[in-house]
């Protein structure tokens, strides 16, 4: 269903604010007609908009095959807000492909993600749709921003490092109940992950240039606390390299991706909230605690209302992407270096609806640079995605090549 601080309501602010410009008629879908409505006067208030009547609602619900079928019929593109997508996925996504439909998802469930591309790839394929995951912010700036570091590269880029900073002002922040979900399901399948990809068998993607290693553990750069980042960027943008380098012959470049910190007290408190996390998500009465007494567990840092008006007016991030390789010949050690950031507003439910609803615009007007279940970065032409996003407030800057010998 949607509420009033739900992802979904922002991404159909979006649409309300853009889809005119962009020609394009859309509907609203949902199990209740009557909060669907509700959702639409409440933001079309706030937007400014008096006439909305053009805009249709659609009743589907997951639970009802036949309702996913005849939504997705009536659409040449559906953006998929109902996670966790491990439960909810799958259904519209088969949708979609019976529908010959277009898809577009903000899961950042790698399982979910990698299941759908071995089951559904050559079909989606086939009726020449791109059926995408990954559209949030879960992974388009660090996906679509190594393949912005890369096509700006003055050579070829061997390797990339994404450091991820969310930034928070004096109210802090929250997390939505089902991104949380999301996120306990992710930790929770890593046992399932790793024998879904060691059955799958994928052949291994070559490494060039120097040997690169990501970094592990906690340190200090640039006056951040650093960290890895244990969600889904690092496998996106695996799947963009392997698809990019079979499809297209191009150099693969390995990635390491981290968090960075400006607060000593919130580093400190994701040390201990993460150790605590990790310790009861891999037991069944843990995770039942974690889904149960969400704030409890987090101390408040999860609830089911999400982030407030005013925390979401206050948050932005960053992510500056660093890329090492060569100008010419690939032997030896790396000798440039580029470095590009990615910039926004709050990248929970602002940038993140930016990111899905320009995705869509972008299938619609430009169509798809690849067909099939890919990612982001493997899926949109580059440059035309990359301006979408600019003229929404989503900043992308490269600076000059450095010289490393």
């Amino acid at each position: 269903g949607i509420n009033a601080e739900y992802g979904g309501v922002h991404v159909v602010r979006e649409l309300f604010l853009t889809s005119k410009t962009e020609g394009l008629s859309w509907a609203l879908a949902g199990r209740s007609v009557e909060k669907m409505k509700s959702v639409l006067q409440n933001v079309a208030k706030e937007t400014g908009v008096a006439d909305y009547s053009d805009i249709g609602v659609v009743v589907a619900n997951v639970d009802d095959l036949d309702s996913i079928e005849q939504m997705c019929v009536k659409a040449k593109l559906l953006i998929n807000c109902v996670g966790p997508y491990y439960l909810w996925g799958r259904q519209v996504v088969e949708g979609c492909l019976a529908g010959n439909t277009h898809y577009l998802d903000i899961s950042g469930e790698p399982l979910f993600m990698e299941q759908m591309e071995a089951d559904y790839h050559a079909k989606a394929e086939e009726l020449g749709l791109a059926i995408v995951s990954a559209c949030g912010f879960d992974s388009v700036p660090a996906d679509i921003g190594v393949r912005y570091v890369q096509t700006n590269f003055p050579g070829t880029m061997t390797s990339v490092e994404s450091y991820i900073n969310a930034k928070v002002g004096e109210k802090g922040f929250s997390v939505h109940l089902p991104t949380f979900q999301c996120v306990v399901n992710g930790f929770s399948n890593q046992s399932s992950l790793i024998k879904f990809r060691k059955e799958r068998n994928l052949p291994r993607v070559p490494k060039y240039g120097a040997p690169f290693r990501p970094k592990s553990g906690v340190w200090r750069e640039n006056g951040l606390f650093c960290s890895p980042f244990a969600g889904s960027d690092r496998s996106v943008i695996a799947r963009t390299q392997r698809y990019l380098h079979e499809k297209e012959n191009a150099v693969p470049a390995q990635a390491g991706v981290y968090m960075s910190f400006q607060s000593t007290a919130l580093f400190l408190y994701l040390c201990v909230f993460g150790v605590f996390f990790i310790v009861l998500v891999h037991t069944k009465l843990g995770r039942k605690l974690l889904l149960k007494y969400p704030k409890i567990f987090t101390l408040g840092l999860v609830s089911a209302e999400g982030a407030t008006p005013e925390q979401i007016e206050q948050a932005s991030f960053s992510v500056t992407l660093r890329g090492r390789g060569y100008s010419g010949a690939v032997e030896g050690d790396p000798d440039t270096t580029v470095e590009g950031v990615v910039s926004g507003p709050d990248p929970g439910y602002v940038s993140c609806s930016r990111f899905v609803t320009q995705a869509a615009y972008s299938v619609l007007n430009h169509g798809p640079r690849n067909v099939g279940v890919l990612t982001p970065g493997a899926m949109l032409d580059i440059p035309e995605y990359v301006e979408r996003l600019q003229q929404r407030g989503i900043s992308f800057s490269i600076s000059p090549s450095e010289n490393l010998s």
